[in-house]
């Protein structure tokens, strides 16, 4: 089955200065039966633990991800645009959160801004790809 694997560093959308590196693993030679979607959560560096630094790979992670659902699963792995220290903030999936990435009011699915986000976030990253191909 023919695959199709990257990370690229890409906006949410044309109108934001926050860049999210996401690696995908995309199922070409037939229609995906399923997307994973995976955020990444929080950064691990200098551990000494080739395990877990090798689990923090983006792209490992995707090829884990097709490896336990399938070859027809499209596989997308999502690292945070913005970091408190270690900690991932995903403040464009949240509408209202605080300088340490806290949320500051109960979450409010009107307008369905986290779903919103994620479809943005994929939309423009098939953009990139598509745009990268053709030139």
């Amino acid at each position: 089955m023919e695959r199709w694997s990257s990370v690229l560093k890409i906006p949410l959308n044309a109108t934001t200065s926050n860049h999210y590196k996401i690696a995908a693993s995309l199922c070409l030679s037939e229609v995906p039966s399923a997307n994973a979607i995976f955020f990444h959560g929080d950064r691990v560096r200098d551990t000494g633990n080739h395990v877990i630094e090798r689990l923090y790979d983006l792209q490992t992670v995707a090829d884990i991800i097709v490896s336990k659902f399938g070859n027809s699963v499209n596989a997308w792995v999502v690292e945070a645009s913005v970091f408190n220290g270690p900690f991932a903030i995903y403040k464009d999936f949240v509408p209202s959160m605080n300088r340490y990435g806290e949320p500051t009011t109960p979450y409010s699915p009107i307008g369905l801004p986290a779903s919103s986000s994620i479809v943005s976030l994929l939309s423009t990253f098939l953009q990139e790809v598509l745009f990268d191909a053709i030139s």
